[in-house]
């Protein structure tokens, strides 16, 4: 059912009838350049929730804005009178804003969660801009357990998903994403893998262009009096259910109120507590539990394994076991590939006589079990992916040309703190296997979305699949990042097939057929992850990735 409420568009999905449910509002809002007009535009949109009868209302980042830089009384005025309209409309509200912090001396960018009694039920400050982590980002609405993320703070598992190990059903994500982090070839490639590897609702909030606004008189004021400009959002925002489907969304980056119904009955956790008891994550997520809290815990000073610079030629050879096999890996040789992997599953022996034949170093799996054989040595490693009873993560390991290694398979693609805690131990090189994707099981763009979360951590990653394959280059992601943010030219890396700036570039991809595709990149041998998005960011809880880092690469072997 569409609504127009107020000059906005309201958009309302419901679930089935009797489903255990919390309706939310979404308010898709544009940053206006004074703090009395996103006051007020906040509180006529929570009378929209309420007469379209949603139980919480969901804001952007940003949406209580006071451009002024000093303090300002008038902003803890603004923050009672949106807690008086939360208690008079019964609501629970979720909002944010930027305004100046006496505690750090500067404009911080803060959330909080209000009951509908008017109770502040949480506050917590950006930690991307303050680096302290919260105690807790768990709160309840009526009595269903969530946990909110302030936009790039997605990057720090401390936010993202402690709060959901620790009981949230539901996942809210306040946001004010820069226009080109709207990648149309992704959609929401941060938000459908957060719900799938979590099983829970996952509710994102996000900007609206300036130019969008329904009120007459701000499309004119697309700057602060000090004459910085308003936030240019890509709006989208969307509510995913926790099996990845999308329940509701906004098409544009206009203003609008998205309303769905949250069936709390399907936010099983299944997968979230799947990994939590994994005989070898378990450690890492109790170490998390406990370092949030304060409590002091053991662990090892950590050094990324690293290697020298140097240029990889890496392949997926998407082609059945037969014939035509060694006609490709012919091919492989000629192009002098330093690495290729195979959705061919052949036996090793035969494997091996290839790779002496050409020259190779070669990848494959069964789904399960992932070899890599070198035509020099035989064989390099034998791995058993985590999701599929391994319980050894040092054999996921190798070296290419000296450049720190990774393999996983199976649902390893899905448990993505296995990738980014190989990048905190230094792997530049990831290769992932599955025998799901065929289109029948999982759409062109579910797949990108999956590759692209499982591929910025600052790795070169091969997806390798029997009907979809690719190849992902987040090698120099930070700089791209900063390009996009700074205004400055885009980074040279190499040709991609798809550019995002805030996510890895699918660099190759094949689809359903014979196919050998192939990318030569210019390796970092240092992998700077650990520094500069766990020291920098979370001073605090570098302790917990440095201790997860080393349960899959003790640094003594």
């Amino acid at each position: 059912m569409n609504r127009a409420w107020g000059g906005f568009l309201a958009l309302t999905v419901s679930l089935p009838a009797g489903a255990e449910s919390i309706r939310v509002a979404i308010v898709q809002m544009a940053i206006g350049p004074t703090l009395e007009v996103n006051r007020d535009r906040i509180l006529q949109r929570l009378a929209d929730a309420k007469a379209g009868r949603a139980r919480v209302a969901v804001f952007p980042e940003w949406a209580l804005t006071d451009p002024s830089g000093r303090p300002n009384p008038l902003v803890t005025d603004a923050v009672d009178q949106i807690r008086d309209a939360a208690r008079r409309s019964n609501l629970y509200v979720l909002f944010s804003g930027r305004s100046w912090s006496d505690r750090y001396g500067k404009t911080v960018t803060w959330m909080k969660v209000i009951g509908p009694a008017g109770e502040e039920l949480l506050h917590y400050d950006k930690v991307w801009e303050v680096h302290e982590a919260p105690k807790s980002l768990l709160f309840s609405i009526d009595g269903a357990p969530a946990g909110a993320i302030l936009c790039a703070d997605r990057w720090l598992r401390t936010v993202e998903e402690l709060p959901i190990q620790q009981g949230a059903r539901i996942s809210f994500e306040l946001a004010a994403n820069y226009e080109s982090e709207w990648v149309p070839e992704l959609e929401w490639y941060w938000y459908v893998p957060r719900a799938l590897r979590n099983n829970v609702h996952v509710v994102f909030a996000n900007t609206a262009s300036p130019t969008s606004t329904a009120n007459a008189a701000l499309p004119a004021l697309l700057k602060f009096p000090s004459g910085e400009e308003l936030p240019r959002g890509h709006g989208h925002s969307a509510v995913i259910a926790p099996d990845g489907t999308l329940v509701a969304a906004l098409r544009n980056n206009r203003e609008a109120v998205l309303f769905a119904d949250l069936d709390l009955a399907k936010a099983t956790r299944r997968e979230a507590v799947a990994r939590r008891n994994h005989p070898v994550l378990r450690r890492f997520w109790e170490f998390g539990s406990r370092a949030i809290t304060g409590a002091p815990a053991a662990f090892k000073p950590l050094e990324p394994h690293s290697a020298a610079e140097t240029e990889l030629a890496v392949g997926v050879a998407q082609v059945p076991d037969g014939p035509r096999l060694e006609a490709v890996l012919r091919q492989a040789a000629e192009h002098r590939l330093d690495l290729v992997a195979l959705t061919a599953s052949p036996p090793f022996e035969r494997v091996y006589e290839l790779a002496l034949r050409y020259g190779l170093y070669i990848a494959f799996s069964d789904g399960e079990t992932v070899w890599v054989v070198d035509s020099k040595s035989g064989l390099v490693t034998r791995h058993r992916a985590l999701t599929a009873g391994g319980l050894d993560p040092t054999t996921m390991w190798f070296r290419l040309k000296g450049v720190p290694a990774i393999v996983s398979s199976g649902k390893d693609a899905l448990w993505n703190e296995i990738a980014e805690l190989a990048a905190v131990a230094g792997a530049r090189i990831h290769v992932n296997f599955a025998r799901d994707g065929a289109p029948e099981s999982a759409t062109l763009v579910r797949q990108r979305q999956m590759g692209a979360t499982l591929s910025s951590f600052l790795t070169m990653t091969l997806v390798v699949r029997p009907r979809y394959s690719a190849i992902w280059d987040d090698l120099v992601g930070l700089e791209e990042t900063r390009a996009e943010t700074r205004g400055l030219p885009r980074p040279q890396s190499g040709p991609v097939l798809v550019y995002s700036p805030f996510s890895a570039n699918l660099a190759a991809e094949a689809g359903p057929g014979e196919k050998l595709i192939v990318v030569r990149r210019r390796i970092p041998g240092t992998n700077p992850y650990y520094q500069l998005r766990a020291v920098r960011f979370q001073p605090t809880m570098a302790p917990w990735y440095a201790f997860g880092a080393q349960l899959l690469h003790p640094q003594d072997r």
